[in-house]
């Protein structure tokens, strides 16, 4: 007893001491009318990491733990890790979907890749679409493939592997993007009906999309009674859609979606796939390469859930969970700009929670989402609407004239609005759901030789390796 009095005192004197040695020393306050002159002094203060929290709530957020990918390190003290869906377990995330925003060469593009080579530690399959051919050596250090869609290499989005609402769903959102203009009635049901003659008819083939414009060339008995009018009334119904779907075969996009997929079965069991569209850009141009890039990101994310679908079907029936997936989209704005594509893409990420995808999308600013419609226009709201759909938001350096779009659009504290416009590089503000972090990105050496984009500019490395983010 006496040995802890006498330790509850020492330790007293201690903090007494601490207190006299680190308070501000005495001052004088100035004679004020009808008052006297006394000293002021002001006592130093203790607190613990907990009262910090309390008083300065965006410096000193608590953790998120040390489960999952570890990004980096705060700023603001400790390592910085995360697993989407463990924080979607835990009620921290109303989703697992992430937007990554950042000026060129502050480290956006190495975070994308970083974060997908990491996320394979943890057993997560890994897809990407991307239009600049970069992601290459990432995968296949993943032990993936690169596939590069250009004509001869095909992908049949209408594979049975998926389900009747998604195949449907796929041809009126690229029936759409090709007419630039919302469908009719009628040519939502005749696609539809279109689809369901054909498989009827070639139950013993793969489905393609020649099929189904055959089948609006020349309409069937039954698509004329599914639309309620005669086969010639059918035909003159939907004779825009088949000229449209007909685009296909004879446009830019020829030899890429319209027949059998003949890329090796053994590509979509790898661990991680690159779907290349960056040859679409030199067979189309302006507008048509928009509307080729749409399609594209379209069909290819149908392929990809087709696919998914049949391997999760097979890892029930095995008794095992199906595996959590990390899709990018790297700079797929410039699709969205074209009817169809928005809707579809929207639709995949508020499906994300059922489907266990994480979509990583990857874009310079929020304003290229919303120079992809007229100001107030439909296809502009669901730009945006992605945004909005992704609870991680990651903000690499802003140009000042985008801090106001970007910090109201993501619902950013006004200091975290200053903040954006002032980040170092390799940098970057992590909004997770309601929580702030300001995180700087580590990278190793051995990851710095798969992350880099600027050979042709002759390859800059990042402030420290190891230390700091490209």
């Amino acid at each position: 007893m006496l040995t802890r009095l006498r330790d509850r005192r020492q330790r007293g004197a201690r903090e007494r001491e601490f207190v006299r040695e680190h308070s501000q020393p005495p001052t004088w306050r100035r004679m004020t009318p009808g008052g006297l002159v006394r000293p002021g002094e002001r006592p130093g203060h203790l607190a613990s990491t907990a009262h910090a929290q309390a008083a300065y709530p965006f410096v000193a957020q608590a953790s998120l733990g040390s489960r999952g990918v570890i990004v980096g390190r705060n700023v603001y003290g400790g390592v910085f890790a995360l697993d989407p869906w463990e924080l979607y377990v835990a009620g921290l995330l109303q989703d697992p979907n992430m937007l990554v925003l950042g000026l060129k060469g502050f480290g956006k593009s190495a975070l994308c890749k970083t974060w997908v080579f990491r996320q394979r530690v943890f057993g997560r399959r890994i897809e990407v679409i991307e239009r600049k051919g970069e992601y290459g050596p990432v995968v296949e250090a993943m032990g993936g493939v690169s596939l590069r869609l250009e004509p001869g290499v095909r992908l049949n989005p209408l594979e049975r592997i998926g389900t009747r609402e998604s195949r449907e769903s796929l041809l009126r959102a690229v029936t759409r993007a090709l007419l630039d203009r919302d469908l009719a009635p009628a040519e939502r049901v005749g696609l539809s009906a279109a689809l369901a003659a054909v498989d009827a008819r070639n139950a013993d083939r793969e489905v393609v999309i020649p099929d189904v414009v055959a089948e609006l060339r020349d309409p069937s008995a039954e698509l004329g009674l599914e639309l309620n009018v005669s086969q010639e009334q059918a035909r003159d119904e939907l004779r825009q859609c088949m000229l449209a779907l007909r685009d296909l075969s004879t446009g830019p996009l020829r030899g890429m979606f319209d027949g059998p997929t003949n890329a090796g079965s053994g590509v979509w069991e790898r661990p991680a796939v690159a779907i290349d569209i960056s040859q679409i850009a030199r067979h189309a141009h302006g507008r048509d390469e928009n509307t080729a890039l749409a399609i594209s990101l379209i069909c290819a994310t149908a392929f990809l859930d087709g696919q998914r679908h049949a391997r999760d079907r097979r890892a029930r029936e095995a008794g095992v969970e199906p595996d959590k997936t990390v899709r990018v989209n790297d700079e797929a704005w410039r699709a969205l700009a074209v009817p169809g594509a928005a809707e579809y893409y929207s639709s995949a990420l508020k499906l994300s929670r059922d489907s266990g995808v994480q979509y990583l999308i990857a874009l310079h600013r929020l304003s290229d989402l919303s120079a992809t419609g007229d100001a107030g226009s439909r296809t502009q709201q669901l730009a945006e609407g992605l945004a909005s759909e992704a609870a991680i938001r990651v903000i690499y350096r802003q140009a000042e004239r985008e801090a106001p779009l970007t910090a109201d659009a993501l619902q950013l504290s006004s200091t975290e609005r200053a903040l954006i416009t002032e980040l170092a590089q390799g940098e970057a503000l992590w909004r997770i759901g309601e929580r702030g972090f300001r995180v700087r990105h580590l990278i190793a050496d051995a990851e710095w030789k798969l992350v880099q984009t600027d050979e042709g500019m002759g390859a800059r490395r990042p402030l420290a390796v190891g230390g700091a983010a490209a």
